[in-house]
């Protein structure tokens, strides 16, 4: 998860690179062309993977949802509700009609509006992960499984293909959530093989390489082939990673640094989304461009900081009004 959101960070700084016309080669073209925004499917893929592991250790699905969106929505409203009565009430003055619009997500859906759209993605993965856990865990062989997660799989895109088949500017919209909720089925499928001990197959190397080869035709391809390449190059690096820090840890000392540096971030890292989506937001607005270093920077420190404090203010209501949630985690 550390690794995962400073990529996103990464994303970020590419992205404007690429909006405001700042040619940089080299690593930034490199991100841009075939890295994109794929962490955010990394992003799900340990998230379905870490649901794996939770829900085996506590089955009871009211309390599943309890703990998962008071964990979510408090430091999003926390965060989305000053942003946006900022964005919407003074900066361009939409009125309040906008504002319920954006906060509760209609806007990402009829324009697009997509500060905080990471929300409701791992809102509605949340609300099906039951469903996928039973379909996964309920499977009487690795053939079964194996097909269970062909089969989500399909689902799911053949439900992307019709969106954008029927309504191409409602797709264009949605398409950035829509294509990425297979790869939380993946992490909880992954997440199945992890709980069991199995060893990592000859296949799921095969897969790996695979990735890497279908990565080079990302650049120009359709949206669907796009995300989905650049999301198994991501989730392949995700599993390379696990492997060598597996490796790293006969050098005690180097492991538990490189540890400890990313943990730290992947404890905050809904936190760090959320500031740092908001902080970046508004220092565009103001024509602070973030594809500047010292902007980049700026923002980055500034974003540490109220990631902190958002944590914080959110272990604070949490123990005030939802003490038995906060005890179950």
């Amino acid at each position: 998860m550390g690794i995962s959101i400073i990529c996103i960070i990464v994303f970020h700084y590419v992205e404007d690179c690429g909006i405001y016309h700042v040619h940089k080669n080299g690593w930034v073209e490199f991100f841009r062309n075939y890295i994109t925004s794929s962490s955010v499917d990394g992003f799900l893929f340990l998230s379905g993977f870490g649901l794996y592991y939770a829900m085996k250790k506590h089955p009871d699905i009211s309390q599943f949802y309890k703990r998962r969106f008071t964990k979510i929505l408090i430091p999003y409203f926390l965060v989305s509700i000053p942003a946006l009565c900022w964005n919407d009430l003074f900066f361009e003055k939409t009125g309040i009609k906008a504002f319920f619009s954006d906060i509760f997500f209609y806007s990402f859906f009829t324009r697009g509006m997509a500060w905080f759209w990471y929300i409701l993605l791992i809102c509605f993965c949340y609300l099906i992960f039951p469903f996928i856990f039973r379909v996964l865990d309920k499977a009487p062989d690795k053939e079964s499984e194996q097909m269970r997660l062909i089969n989500l799989f399909t689902f799911f895109t053949m439900i992307a293909i019709v969106v954008q088949l029927s309504n191409k500017g409602f797709f264009s919209n949605i398409n950035l959530a829509l294509l990425r909720i297979p790869f939380f089925c993946l992490g909880c499928f992954i997440g199945k093989y992890s709980y069991e001990k199995r060893p990592i197959s000859y296949g799921t190397y095969g897969l790996m390489l695979l990735s890497l080869f279908a990565i080079q035709f990302r650049k120009g391809s359709k949206i669907i082939f796009a995300r989905y390449s650049a999301a198994f190059l991501n989730i392949s690096a995700c599993i390379l990673i696990a492997i060598l820090f597996g490796k790293l840890k006969r050098f005690e000392k180097l492991h538990n640094c490189i540890k400890k540096f990313f943990e730290w971030f992947g404890k905050y890292s809904l936190e760090l989304y959320l500031t740092h989506v908001t902080v970046r937001g508004i220092m565009r607005d103001y024509g602070y461009h973030t594809c500047y270093g010292r902007y980049e920077l700026i923002m980055v420190a500034i974003s540490i900081v109220l990631a902190l404090i958002l944590n914080r203010l959110t272990n604070l209501i949490t123990k005030i009004h939802i003490p038995a949630i906060h005890h179950a985690k």
